[in-house]
C-alpha cells in the first residue's frame, strides 16, 4: 500500500481556520447578547419618557444619564472582548506557539457571564441602586477573569484590571458616603437620588483611562495599515 503524504502546511492552515470559525461563532453569539442588551435598554428609556406619566423629570433625566453610562460601559467591554478572542486564540498561537493561552472554554463562560450582566445593567437604567450593584459585579468579574488570564498566560501585567479596581474602589467610597448622608434630616430623598447618579463620573473616567492605557490593544497598528 502506498504511503500517504501528509501536507503539514495544509493541515496547519485547516486547524487555524477551524479555530477562527469557532471564534467567529462565539463573537457572533456574544454580539447577539450585547445587541439584545442594548435594545432592551433603549426600549426601557423610551418607555420612561413616553409611557410612564408617574415618573418625574428628575427620574427621566436620571434614567437618561444611566443609559449613557450603560453605553460607556458596553462599548469598551464589547470591543475588548472581541479583541481579546482574536489576539489570544488566533494571533497568539501563530506568533508565539510555545506560549500558553487561556483555555477557550474558560473565556467563553467568563464572556457569557459578563454579557448577562450587561443585559441586566440595561434592564435597570431606572434604578440607580441596582444599576450600581450590577455595574460593580461586572467590574469584579472582569478583574478576577483578567487576573487569572494573566496568571495562566504570563503575559503583560493586567493594567486594565488595576484601572477597574481603582475606579471601582473610588465609586464605592462615594457610595458609602451617600448612604452615610441618608441619616441626616436635611438630605431628603430627592437630593440623595440625585447624588446616587454621581457615581457615573467614575465610570466615565474609568472608560477614558481604559482607552488611554490600552489604546494599542483596542486599536493595533494593523487597523491603520501599519503592519
Amino acid at each position: 500500500m502506498a504511503e500517504v503524504t501528509v501536507n503539514k502546511k495544509a493541515l496547519a492552515e485547516a486547524k487555524n481556520k477551524a479555530v477562527e470559525a469557532n471564534i467567529r461563532i462565539l463573537e457572533n453569539f456574544y454580539s447577539f447578547l450585547v445587541s439584545f442588551a442594548l435594545t432592551q435598554a433603549t426600549f426601557r428609556l423610551l418607555q420612561v419618557w413616553q409611557e410612564d406619566p408617574e415618573v418625574g423629570e428628575v427620574s427621566k433625566v436620571g434614567s437618561t444619564v444611566l443609559y449613557l453610562t450603560f453605553l460607556m460601559t458596553l462599548v469598551p467591554f464589547y470591543q475588548g472582548m472581541n479583541r481579546f478572542l482574536y489576539a489570544t486564540h488566533v494571533v497568539r498561537p501563530l506568533e508565539k506557539p510555545s506560549l500558553r493561552s487561556s483555555p477557550l472554554l474558560f473565556d467563553i463562560w467568563a464572556f457569557l457571564l459578563m454579557a448577562s450582566l450587561l443585559f441586566a445593567l440595561g434592564r435597570f437604567i431606572t434604578d440607580p441602586v441596582k444599576f450600581f450593584y450590577i455595574w460593580s459585579a461586572l467590574l469584579i468579574i472582569d478583574i478576577v477573569w483578567t487576573s487569572l488570564v494573566w496568571i495562566i498566560q504570563g503575559s503583560r501585567k493586567p493594567i486594565w484590571a488595576v484601572n477597574n479596581l481603582a475606579w471601582l474602589a473610588l465609586a464605592w467610597v462615594y457610595w458609602v458616603i451617600i448612604y452615610g448622608l441618608s441619616g441626616i434630616p436635611s438630605f431628603d430623598d430627592k437630593v440623595l437620588t440625585t447624588l446616587a447618579f454621581g457615581f457615573v463620573v467614575f465610570e466615565i473616567l474609568r472608560t477614558i483611562f481604559d482607552y488611554k492605557i490600552n489604546w494599542e490593544f483596542y486599536f493595533p497598528p494593523e487597523y491603520k495599515g501599519q503592519a
